[in-house]
């Protein structure tokens, strides 16, 4: 997430809409979707975990919902959490240096490889 520049540094600075990409609790799906928000959506559904974001509105959300089409949960902000998806996820944590959300998402990815090789 980026903060606008300003004139005034003392005022409260604007933030850009940005696409983030939140973990449900059930670290099966993920939902992408966009907010203006700095500390994400507030509301009825934070079952979940942002793990990163993006900057970007309308168009960047719909790339990257069109990019993970063959994951969407119906015409929902919700997708399966593929091999595909999890990768690329792990590897946007790390370029932004997500920490936390990248072991998040390690761990998965050695439980996945551990079942796969029982």
């Amino acid at each position: 997430m980026h903060n606008v520049e300003t004139l005034f540094p003392d005022l409260e600075p604007r933030y850009l809409t940005r696409i983030y990409f939140g973990l449900a609790v059930c670290l099966t799906r993920i939902k992408i979707g966009k907010t203006g928000r700095p500390n994400g959506r507030r509301g009825g559904e934070m079952h979940f975990t942002e793990l990163c974001s993006v900057p970007g509105g309308d168009l960047t959300e719909q790339m990257y919902h069109d990019m993970y089409a063959a994951e969407r949960i119906g015409k929902t902000e919700w997708f399966h959490l593929s091999d595909r998806l999890l990768t690329d996820l792990y590897a946007m944590c790390v370029k932004q240096e997500r920490r936390e959300s990248a072991e998040i998402l390690k761990t998965i990815i050695l439980t996945r490889l551990r079942e796969a090789s029982a």
